[in-house]
Formats: C-alpha cells, structure tokens, sequence
C-alpha cells in the first residue's frame, strides 16, 4: 500500500471545516439536551405540586359547643362577705332593712346583697348597716339552655314589663319558673333591684353554668 507524501493545503482547510462543524453541532446537540431536561423536570414539578394541591382536603370544625359571649354588668349594693351560708343569714337577721336581701354564692364566698341594677347610679347605699356598690359582670355563655343563657340580657331591661307579665303572655325566652319568683318578691318589694337580685340567686343555684366575674 502506498501513502502521499504529504497533505495539502486544501486537505488541511478542508478537515478544520469538518471539525469546526462537528463541535458546533455537538455544542448545539448539548442545549437541546439540557433544555429538554429543564422543561421536563419543571413539568415533573408542576405536576407534583398539583398533586399536593389536589389532596389538600379542608377541614370543617364540628365543636358545638362554642361559648357565647353574653356577659352583662351588674351593680349590686353590697353589705358584706362571708365564708359560710350560715354567717351569712345570721348577719341577715340582725337588720330589718335586710329582710329583702339575699346570699348570693361565687366561688365559696357568700355575699349579701340587697338590690342588683345595670346602672351603678340607682344604688341607694345605707349606713345600718354600710354598704358599697360591687360591680360584676353576668355570663350565660356557658349555659346551653336558650332561657337560661339570655337570662343576663334579660335582667339588663329596667322595663317592668320585661318582668311582670300577665298570663299567657309570658315570652318564649322566660323560664318557666319566673313569674312565680317575680310575684313572690313583688309581695314585699316592688323594687326591680330587689327583683333582679332574687332572679340572680335563684338561677345561679340552680344553674352551675351561670357566672359572676367581680
């Protein structure tokens, strides 16, 4: 076999070409390739991420049992505390002017109060024997009888009528046993601070879900 001698010019030009074409078509070849796995790997991504968004399934809150913000301010005319029931009726006994008071329990103290008003100016203080005026807020919120947790709202009105109702015509928001308490007291006082008050202690007693908050 026999090989030239020697390369020529054009041979040499002519192999530069084919190499210059060659690399370029090797760098393009190698953005095609990056591009495609970009773009797939950013559709990879999209798709995932709806997925996620797809399985995302809202939560509903079944509690029931959300307390009611229906708390009232009071102000009762306050003539003293005590730690038990007992000294707390025998302090009673010691003055006529008390004969309409009553013992209302919070929290396992016993306060005498004689009248309860939502306007601490109709407290009538008196000096035998002394008395101040005691705010404190009302809370039916806790309570799941409709009656019983507006019954601070209720107590709120200074509107007679709100509290003396004629027969078969007692609102649906009333407890039953209301009207029986309310003529009971009106026998001794005609006084609506007397009557709230007696309406407070009496479904507080009754009722754990009623709350005062001094």
């Amino acid at each position: 076999m026999k090989f030239p001698k020697g390369i020529g010019r054009r041979d040499l030009t002519y192999a530069a070409i084919l190499g210059s074409v060659a690399g370029l078509a090797g760098v393009l070849f190698f953005i095609l390739l990056l591009s495609s796995m970009n773009t797939t790997e950013t559709e990879t991504a999209e798709q995932t991420s709806q997925g996620k968004e797809e399985e995302v399934i809202p939560v509903q809150s079944t509690n029931n049992n959300i307390e009611v913000d229906s708390s009232v301010e009071f102000f009762a005319n306050q003539h003293g505390v005590f730690s038990s029931q007992a000294a707390a009726l025998e302090f009673t006994s010691g003055y006529a002017s008390l004969n309409t008071s009553a013992v209302v329990e919070v929290d396992g103290s016993y306060y005498v109060w004689s009248s309860v008003t939502p306007i601490k100016e109709d407290i009538v203080l008196s000096d035998n024997p002394t008395s101040f005026v005691k705010p404190f807020k009302l809370s039916g919120g806790a309570c799941t009888n409709p009656e019983i947790q507006s019954l601070p709202k209720n107590l709120q009105s200074n509107d007679r009528s709100k509290f003396y109702f004629e027969e078969g015509n007692v609102p649906e928001n009333i407890p039953e046993d209301w009207q029986s308490i309310t003529s009971a007291i009106s026998s001794l006082s005609d006084d609506l601070g007397v009557a709230r008050l007696h309406l407070i202690a009496h479904y507080m007693t009754k009722n754990d879900c009623l709350k005062i908050e001094f």
